[in-house]
């Protein structure tokens, strides 16, 4: 009787190492996203935006924002005379009073 224990708690540990498994897969055996949602310009210009009209600073993000402003006046939002203004501005509020006006025409 004592070798059919052992070979049947061989048997049940074999088992459960079968169905359990050794690894945790790869990434190709997980379900990807169909699409990514990718920000709209005019979503990009309104996060930044509200950063600098919070901040009253203009923070490295100016340099790559001129081509979201071109993006946006191609969509009919033409603030690119605003944003070269608001780039050359001086003095927290002045910055901060600025950034607001811009988002009020978003």
């Amino acid at each position: 009787m004592t070798w059919f224990n052992l070979f049947k708690g061989t048997l049940c540990a074999v088992l459960m190492l079968g169905l359990v498994g050794c690894g945790g897969g790869t990434v190709s055996d997980y379900q990807l996203p169909q699409t990514t949602n990718v920000p709209t310009a005019k979503e990009n210009v309104k996060t930044w935006l509200t950063g600098v009209a919070e901040v009253g600073e203009l923070d490295s993000g100016a340099e790559i924002m001129g081509e979201q402003f071109d993006k946006l006046a191609q969509e009919g939002i033409d603030l690119k005379e605003d944003f070269e203004k608001l780039k050359s501005t001086k003095g927290s509020a002045a910055i901060k009073s600025l950034a607001q006006s811009m988002l009020s025409k978003l």
